[in-house]
């Protein structure tokens, strides 16, 4: 008798597994997903197969996960090395479903279907990796590690092409004449601090000309696609504009009182929220004042502003009547219909100084830094809730005080937590194609 290969879809399929079946077991009770073909296998010809496990986040190789092949019976399974590579001999040849386990982790979704065509005599290697997900990160926004060596971070922002982390830290807090002075620190997406600049005494800019254009008080920041790096500049209200190697550029200054954040669009052009003023403000490539202000409504309390991947811009307006603390425009300032969100509360879409907000350019996700309530929301592209995570503490996932919020090509998001001294990292909120889980609610 030949190998009997089980059908792709056995498992969710009710002729094999169901009531209705008339295999064993079909007065309800699922069969053995693994029937005995005691020595059906031993006759067959059979081939290698070879491959590598991985962290799904690191892509580091994984030691000590079970790979087993479904319906081989005696069970055909070996142990990934510390490497994460491993190897299967006497494999039967055809179509063979390999499963892999470890109890830390827990599979991605294209771990339901891992196929191999074997050949007699001969060794096939697996075309990818077998990626596995820590289980601290399979929930939603799940906790991945916190960077420390911060003294109070604020504003953070991520340059696409190189997926490097820019962090506003205000490293002289108090000090001399409360002074406030800061820095920007460069940071790779694993923590790992690449540069520092906007201080006299940071990196290796010692005595430089950054002595004399000291960041003082800066809050938000924004790189823009060549890697040029944009910081509101806020106690001499005016933004402060470095290359990509950290050094000074120019200044911005449009009659700035009080700005907050800066955000930059594909075209170059830059948009800040001044809320000592009021004033959404929008210039053109050579920085030059397009729109003066974007906002019709009390707005002192701006905050946070970001763009999307086609140049729509999303503001927090912290004064702003209910359902308009989150509001959209086009890329020339022209109001876009979506709106949500009020002052006050802990109920979904209820804000406390929400701070900062960013948008997973995947799928459209709108994060939301609600610091006063230490949690962030999330939202899909509509304004309905999805989920939050966090909560007031200095644990893991824990915050105190959180301001800016920044998502990677990937959708990893990077939280910066001010009186934690640190930032965190946390796991996507879901993938491109997957469906918007939580319970979806609007609010106008």
């Amino acid at each position: 008798m030949a190998y009997q290969q089980m059908p792709a879809n056995y498992y969710n399929n009710p002729a094999y597994t169901g009531a209705n079946s008339a295999y064993p077991g079909g007065t309800g009770t699922p069969m053995n997903p693994y029937p005995d073909m005691t020595g059906l296998d031993s006759n067959l010809p059979t081939g290698t197969l070879m491959g590598k496990v991985v962290d799904s986040l690191n892509k580091a190789g994984l030691g000590s996960v079970r790979v087993q092949v479904v319906g081989v019976n005696p069970p055909l399974m070996t142990t990934t090395d510390a490497s994460g590579n491993f190897t299967l001999s006497n494999v039967p040849q055809g179509r063979q479903v390999l499963t892999v386990q470890r109890n830390d982790y827990t599979n991605v979704n294209g771990n339901n279907n891992i196929t191999a065509e074997v050949k007699a005599g001969t060794t096939v290697a697996l075309p990818q990796s077998i990626e596995l997900v820590p289980f601290r990160a399979s929930a939603v926004n799940g906790f991945i590690r916190a960077f420390n060596n911060f003294k109070q971070p604020r504003g953070i922002a991520l340059a696409t092409a190189t997926n490097n982390l820019y962090v506003v830290d205000v490293v002289g807090a108090g000090g001399l004449s409360n002074y406030d002075h800061g820095e920007i620190k460069k940071l790779s997406a694993d923590g790992g601090i690449i540069d520092a600049f906007g201080a006299p005494f940071s990196g290796n800019r010692l005595f430089s000309t950054d002595m004399f254009r000291l960041l003082k008080r800066p809050n938000g920041i924004a790189v823009d696609t060549g890697g040029n790096v944009f910081v509101a500049n806020t106690g001499h209200n005016l933004v402060r504009r470095y290359g990509p190697a950290g050094q000074w550029l120019s200044n911005i200054e449009a009659d700035f009182q009080e700005l907050y954040d800066v955000a930059v669009q594909s075209t170059g052009d830059v948009i800040v929220s001044d809320p000592g003023s009021g004033a959404l403000v929008l210039l053109d490539s050579s920085l030059n004042v397009r729109v003066p202000n974007l906002m019709r409504m009390p707005a002192n309390g701006l905050r946070g502003i970001t763009t999307t991947n086609n140049d729509d811009i999303l503001v927090v307006n912290a004064s702003a009547p209910a359902g308009q603390v989150i509001m959209k425009f086009d890329r020339y300032g022209n109001r876009l219909p979506l709106a949500f969100g009020r002052i006050g509360g802990v109920q979904p879409a209820s804000f406390s100084n929400p701070t900062d907000l960013a948008v997973d350019n995947r799928n459209g996700d709108i994060y939301v830094v609600d610091s006063g309530n230490n949690r962030v929301q999330r939202f899909d592209s509509e304004g309905n809730y999805l989920s939050e995570f966090g909560s007031f503490g200095t644990q893991n996932g824990q915050f105190n005080a959180p301001w800016g919020i920044a998502i990677d090509n990937e959708g990893f998001v990077y939280v910066s937590d001010t009186k934690n001294m640190r930032v965190q990292k946390f796991a996507p909120g879901r993938s491109v194609n997957q469906p918007a889980l939580g319970a979806a609610v609007p609010f106008s």
